[in-house]
């Protein structure tokens, strides 16, 4: 647990709540917002599973981010696509009871696709409270031209072929970039910043295509997402970052694997 503290008091929707009312089984951080017009406002960002369990009646607002998903495998000439950022949600005035335990799943990263008979995979669904948030596709990889980026909260980008420059990972809810006629993935078309705040964290950035040269590998979505690698070991795609859900970067070309995505996260403040 880490504790970013400015006061004791924290009042959650219409009752005072404090760093010290609830007890939660996994990791998380707790942050003190202050206070306007004598309210006090807090956040608790779950950053893997376990179980929350409040000591009053409290109402919330959640946001939610799924894992985002696996970069594809480079076959030969035929770069993996980009896995897609984890989907997004935000849900406003969830009552929850004291002493009621509830359970909180962090939705995993998926797993990077590492050759023609183990594709990648996509993440995990984030859950809590009864609601929940879907995983972002993996990236299209293996033996065929031309791969598309996975789907998800932004669009991973799409792989190249010999030349060229393989598509972006999308960010704040935008598609990941095309290669040629090859799509990059679709994302959700609606923000992705934390409680879609304009001013607040980004998440579920998509994975950047892989690329057969060392100029051409797709940039990594904002919020996440990984860099796609490229036809070296030295130069190899890059994770999607842990508790922001990004994508994982496409493999490069000649039987490189892709990266994994990074896990989602769950985030509840008191009731706006």
């Amino acid at each position: 647990m880490r504790l970013i503290r400015k006061s004791l008091m924290v009042t959650g929707g219409d009752y005072l709540f404090t760093s010290t009312d609830f007890t939660y089984t996994g990791s998380y951080t707790w942050i003190d917002e202050g206070s306007v017009n004598g309210k006090s406002f807090y956040r608790i960002k779950f950053l893997t599973s376990g179980t929350f369990t409040p000591k009053k009646n409290i109402r919330i607002d959640l946001f939610l981010v799924g894992g985002g998903g696996g970069g594809g495998y480079g076959y030969n000439t035929y770069p993996g696509g980009g896995g897609g950022g984890g989907y997004a949600s935000t849900i406003h005035s969830i009552v929850l009871l004291a002493n009621q335990a509830y359970s909180i799943a962090i939705g995993a990263g998926g797993v990077a696709g590492t050759g023609n008979s183990s594709p990648a995979s996509s993440g995990g669904s984030s859950t809590a409270f009864g609601y929940s948030s879907s995983g972002g596709n993996a990236g299209s990889g293996g033996y065929s031209v031309g791969h598309p980026g996975g789907s998800g909260g932004s669009g991973g980008g799409a792989s190249t072929y010999l030349s060229g420059t393989a598509g972006a990972g999308g960010s704040d809810g935008n598609d990941g970039g095309a290669y040629g006629g090859v799509a990059g993935g679709t994302g959700q078309h609606t923000t992705t910043r934390e409680f879609g705040d304009a001013s607040a964290t980004l998440y579920s950035g998509g994975g950047g295509g892989g690329a057969y040269t060392s100029s051409n590998p797709g940039s990594g979505g904002d919020g996440g997402g990984g860099r796609g690698g490229y036809n070296s070991s030295q130069y190899g795609a890059i994770g999607g970052t842990s508790n922001l859900g990004g994508g994982g970067g496409g493999g490069g070309a000649q039987q490189h694997a892709g990266a994994p995505g990074g896990s989602g996260i769950i985030v509840m403040r008191n009731a706006r």
